[in-house]
């Protein structure tokens, strides 16, 4: 493939990483089915993880890539379950974080049916606060997943000694006007700052 012909959406070059055949296919009829932007998100990086079982000839049972994704990436997953998931991925002689890196988000589902496929997706077009709450949970997610990889790297090396690392990333939001501080989880689930009208206070 030539440089002018190769892929630009990042879907499209995924997909040809993977030899995702049909996948353009699939994600329209689900579409058509229904599927959100998020479910179609979630639909195509699992298929990402089943392709890369597939090429390492992994022996998996039915729902293991779904599975694996959800551990990886799943905001309510624990730091040691993350770690089991991709170590049960090197087993089987695949890297985790090229592949984490091949994982799209619903924002570039979007851009594909948009641009790509030529198919509006106007439905979606306003931002909810269970999307605000996934994204930026599975942030947090990976955030805490690369700084377990990289102390338990450290501690390989010799440069870190601690027999068993646990990491935690809160994420807080302060309001500049009453100086009222709130979990992300608990601002989005309060609906706004007391000084906005709603009493109480964290």
């Amino acid at each position: 493939m030539t440089a002018e012909s190769e892929p630009t959406c990042k879907i499209d070059r995924v997909a040809a990483k993977w030899d995702l055949k049909g996948i353009d296919r699939r994600l329209r009829a689900r579409r058509a089915a229904g599927d959100s932007l998020r479910d179609l998100e979630t639909y195509f990086n699992e298929s990402v993880v089943a392709a890369a079982l597939d090429r390492a000839q992994a022996e998996t049972v039915d729902g293991e890539a779904a599975n694996l994704y959800r551990l990886l990436t799943g905001a309510d997953v624990s730091a040691g379950k993350r770690v089991d998931a991709e170590s049960k991925l090197r087993r089987n002689g695949i890297d985790p974080e090229p592949l984490a890196d091949d994982f799209v988000s619903y924002q570039t589902v979007r851009t594909h049916f948009n641009d790509c496929l030529e198919t509006p997706t106007e439905r979606e077009t306003t931002l909810t606060v269970d999307d605000a709450r996934t994204t930026v949970l599975k942030l947090v997610s990976r955030t805490e997943s690369v700084a377990h990889r990289t102390i338990d790297r450290l501690v390989r090396s010799g440069a870190l000694t601690i027999p068993a690392p646990s990491v935690t990333v809160s994420l807080r939001v302060a309001c500049s006007e009453c100086n009222n501080e709130y979990s992300f989880t608990r601002l989005l689930d309060r609906g706004g700052c007391s000084c906005g009208g709603e009493s109480g206070r964290d």
